[in-house]
């Protein structure tokens, strides 16, 4: 069943965490390894502040000179000045966007590899719990949010603070008087400011997960695009997607009245400004108080503060958003990944491969076992089929193998050695499987077929694919080899997909096998031919295969029956039919 779109999953609500400081100067150390470029970029800000913490002095000096003298001269010689310092501070500022944005791009990618990396590694309990839709929106959205804050924010921040507070003292030392003018108006902006930026950080941060929560869903429809067409739910399909987007457009309206009304006082507050100093400059200027020049130069002034305060006002929104953002990336950082090889674990040994199942207990979820028990034995190079009821825990015994879980109890063992004292990677490279559903990637044959050993020359890698029957419709391909094969090889029939997966097993050459029923729902030559090529496959190694349909196992060379968390029976095909027991009411039931 689909979520609704005002819904979110328990883990989703784990993510959600408040803002805080801690996200920010997590932020900033992202930025720790560039700090070159950034200190560069920042030194150009600050030179660049400086030069427009200038004019407005001199600016005022022109004119109560001018004024005086009449001199046309003077204020040429001047203009010119004021000319060379304005392209300057621009020269400064070009530079300076270059900089920050190359150091916050190289940050952006470190950070999409970080995200990217540390999900690869984190449990397979992570992901039976979290969309991918929802990782999608992680490594896409919420990376895209914090873009604009690294590149160029970070840097500007600490100009516009300086700028902000450097005027303010100069406009002291100019007129204290006319000071206290923008100082009242700037305290009640200010605090206004931070008071509604508490309320937009919210809303942002539920944006932010209603947005994750659509595009999960989107995601999952598109990637299912089969199964909608065949029961013609493109029309729910919409209406689901609009019912999210829906939710997460009034929820960013929300956040834009908010942004509005910040604007909208800001903007207030330097009209409030530019019309108090006029005021009280003009009553100063016909009193004789102030000169002309000190009154325009103030104004000056008053626009080097005001244009800081937008552009903080700015940076503050955009802050709120990066820091939910922020929060939520942090959030799948801080999951814990699998857990590291315990000290002294070994590699993989070298003996024949067998595999020993002792007394395994195992929960998916809190007082629901699935595996109770459970002993089994896979004798080296033969091959143990594992059959039984839908949900008896058939497909738990190979991702337990593998590793993506633990037992709660009990423990499996490879040639007498337990696997959890081993490389939880060595473990891996030694075990091969091929899935009733072959996964492939959207790359070329050969890439799909190499990914079972990376470092294969071509040759080894069309050895196998002949060896799973491969070739037999790769010749028929005008660019063979180096055809693509479109999102999880839609491009191919299921048997070819199947050989595919074969192939690459083949080329990884594992000592032990997991076959999760790869013939089932082929027809009779697809299933032919992906017979024969499993057959080469699993000569001479230890195989256990999942089985669906149990006349594919009749030639296994021991059968466990597994019912109630255990193994209830065990032995060939004919003995388990001569007993009488669960096999052969099943045998007889499917009529295999």
């Amino acid at each position: 069943m689909r979520r609704s779109p005002t819904t979110t999953s328990t883990h989703d609500e784990d993510l959600k965490r408040k803002v805080s400081w801690a996200s920010i100067i997590r932020l900033v150390g992202l930025a720790l390894p560039h700090r070159k470029l950034l200190t560069f970029a920042g030194v150009l800000a600050l030179l660049g502040t400086a030069l427009q913490l200038v004019l407005p002095l001199m600016i005022r000096e022109t004119v109560n000179r001018v004024t005086q003298s009449k001199s046309v001269g003077e204020l040429d010689r001047d203009a010119l000045l004021f000319l060379g310092i304005i392209l300057l501070g621009s020269a400064f500022g070009y530079v300076q966007f270059i900089l920050s944005s190359l150091a916050g791009n190289r940050i952006v990618m470190d950070l999409r590899l970080r995200l990217f990396s540390h999900l690869q590694r984190l449990p397979v309990t992570f992901f039976d719990k979290t969309r991918s839709g929802d990782l999608t929106s992680h490594l896409s959205n919420d990376v895209t949010q914090l873009q604009a804050t690294l590149t160029d924010d970070l840097v500007r921040l600490a100009g516009q603070l300086i700028l902000l507070f450097g005027g303010i003292g100069i406009a002291v030392w100019m007129n204290w008087r006319l000071t206290v003018v923008i100082v009242t108006v700037l305290v009640f902006v200010m605090a206004f400011f931070v008071t509604t930026g508490r309320a937009l950080r919210k809303i942002n941060r539920e944006a932010l997960d209603s947005l994750a929560e659509a595009m999960g869903s989107m995601t999952e429809a598109l990637a299912n695009i089969r199964l909608v067409k065949a029961f013609a739910r493109e029309p729910y399909e919409d209406e689901q997607a609009r019912r999210r987007l829906g939710h997460t457009f009034r929820l960013q309206m929300r956040g834009s009245k908010w942004e509005a009304m910040m604007a909208t006082v800001g903007a207030a507050g330097f009209t409030l400004m530019l019309i108090g100093c006029m005021w009280y400059g003009a009553r100063g200027v016909l009193s004789g108080t102030f000169q002309v020049g000190d009154v325009i130069g103030f104004l000056v002034m008053l626009a080097f503060i005001t244009q800081p305060m937008a552009t903080l006002a700015a940076l503050y929104t955009r802050l709120q958003r990066a820091t939910g953002a922020a929060d939520r990336l942090f959030a799948i950082l801080d999951e814990g990944a699998e857990e590291v090889d315990s000290v002294g674990a070994v590699p993989f040994p070298h003996g024949p491969g067998e595999v020993v199942f002792n007394q395994i207990e195992f929960q998916y979820v809190a007082d629901t076992p699935v595996l109770t028990g459970l002993s089994l034995v896979a004798p080296a190079g033969k091959v143990t089929a594992i059959v039984g009821p839908s949900g008896a825990g058939k497909t738990t015994l190979a991702s337990l193998v593998y590793r993506f879980y633990e037992p709660q109890s009990g423990e499996i063992l490879i040639d007498g050695v337990p696997i959890r004292n081993m490389q939880r990677g060595s473990v891996r490279e030694h075990i091969g499987i091929v899935p009733q559903e072959p996964i492939l990637f959207n790359g070329t044959l050969r890439e799909n077929i190499r990914y079972g050993r990376l470092d294969a020359t071509d040759a080894e890698v069309e050895a196998a694919a002949r060896s799973a029957n491969v070739e037999e419709f790769v010749l028929g391909f005008p660019t063979g080899y180096e055809t693509m094969i479109g999102e999880r090889g839609i491009t191919l029939s299921g048997g070819q997909r199947q050989r595919v997966a074969i192939a690459r097993a083949l080329l990884k050459d594992p000592k032990i096998l997991i076959l999760d029923e790869a013939t089932s729902a082929l027809d009779t030559k697809s299933e032919s031919l992906v017979r024969e090529a499993l057959d080469r496959l699993m000569d001479g190694r230890t195989t256990l295969v999942i089985a669906h349909r149990l006349s594919t196992v009749v030639n296994a060379d021991q059968i466990a029956v597994v019912a109630d968390g255990r193994v209830a029976e065990m032995g060939t095909h004919e003995e388990l039919l001569r007993q009488g027991g669960r096999y052969a009411e099943l045998y007889e039931f499917v009529g295999a």
